[in-house]
């Protein structure tokens, strides 16, 4: 007959709600600690693509003419070196200047083919202009850049200048080009890195630092590198690149994780709330069908909260039924069913559990009779 103690505390149903938890966090944690391990381990080699803009400054002044140095082959062989370390996936836009500005087609890089497309544009370049307006090419390559991260594919932009830092517009231009213009209608920006490669033998000149003001007004990440050396230049230009993209990475990387340890969290707030949402409701009506006038008995399958209620005989059953003629208790359990709970009759190996007034699809419905043994329940929401 029906058992009316009570398990202490449902101690039992406890340890089994903390041991599913418990393996759903698991992977979790599994996950974020790989992602933590691959980002780290990655971050000396993997990088953000790049929009890469190369100006090269194409007057006279860059082959010796005005008191200048002859440095213009110099130049131009540093930066095909330079293309040679450009990763795949970033994107080269070549740039010339002096009186006017030329803005070559950007370039995909994919593979050496591509790169050969960029040399060949540096391998003709000469040195021709008269003048060099120097902040009309900002002006334009400022808005070429501005072009690029419209494109929205999350791309850093890094612009390279390469130039003796002359500034020198013909007379007849009379148009100004103010950069903090510029800056009010685009914003400032917060990931376009801007080196200022001056090739002159004076240190620390009023041209270079005035160059690097202006360019300030749209970008606080501006470096010169004064050098009378191209190849030194080019050294020192990589060796920058690499300094700041591994400050990028270190505040990147922690907030990856913290935003990872933060969507865990809340997913393993889900899951609790999702589990606490599934315990077993309805009443059940059984009797011995093996007696000519059985006695009929009630349970309310709610009044032990829990996902599933274990039915049979001996411990661990919340329906405890001492003249039931089965091995193993067979259990009710709650599911999630087209967007509903609903209960699931589950049996075993060693008993079977039969339905009586139609054909089993694992799920009681209101009024479901069902055989178990020498039992037979009846089941009401």
């Amino acid at each position: 007959m029906l058992d009316n103690e009570k398990e202490p505390k449902n101690i039992k149903r406890r340890k089994v709600l903390g041991t599913k938890l418990f393996k759903a966090i698991i992977p979790i944690l599994v996950l974020l600690l790989t992602v933590q391990f691959t980002v780290t381990a990655g971050s000396a080699h993997a990088r953000q693509n790049k929009d890469i803009i190369l100006v090269l400054d194409t007057s006279l002044s860059m082959v010796g003419q005005g008191g200048g140095q002859n440095i213009l082959d110099k130049v131009k062989r540093i930066v095909e070196d330079y293309i040679d370390q450009v990763e795949d996936g970033d994107r080269v836009t070549f740039v010339t200047f002096d009186v006017d500005t030329k803005i070559y087609p950007t370039v995909l890089v994919d593979d050496e083919n591509d790169r050969d497309i960029i040399k060949k544009y540096i391998t003709m370049t000469e040195a021709t202009g008269l003048w060099t307006y120097t902040y009309k090419m900002i002006y334009k390559v400022f808005e070429s850049a501005e072009r690029l991260e419209t494109e929205k594919d999350g791309r850093q932009t890094e612009i390279v200048i390469l130039t003796d830092a002359i500034d020198d517009p013909p007379p007849s231009e009379l148009k100004k080009f103010n950069l903090t213009d510029f800056a009010s209608k685009y914003g400032k920006k917060r990931d376009m890195w801007v080196y200022i490669l001056s090739f002159s033998n004076v240190k620390d000149s009023t041209a270079a630092n005035k160059l690097s003001k202006v360019v300030g007004a749209v970008t606080d990440k501006v470096k010169i590198i004064e050098t009378s050396e191209p190849e030194k230049g080019k050294h020192e230009l990589i060796a920058h690149e690499q300094m700041w993209e591994a400050e990028s990475r270190s505040i990147v990387i922690p907030v990856i994780i913290a935003a990872a340890c933060i969507l865990a969290v809340l997913l393993i707030l889900f899951l609790v709330k999702r589990l606490s949402e599934l315990k077993v409701f309805g009443k059940l009506e059984f009797w011995n069908n093996e007696i000519i006038e059985p006695y009929t008995q009630r349970f309310d399958l709610a009044r032990r909260p829990a996902r599933e209620a274990l039915i049979g005989k001996g411990l661990g059953c919340v329906l405890n039924i001492r003249d039931i003629n089965i091995k193993a208790p067979f259990k009710i359990q709650a599911v999630r069913h087209e967007g509903s709970i609903r209960m699931q009759l589950v049996g075993n190996e060693s008993t079977k559990v039969e339905m009586v007034n139609r054909q089993s699809d694992g799920l009681l419905q209101d009024g479901d009779l069902f055989k178990v043994g020498n039992y037979t329940f009846k089941y009401f929401k």
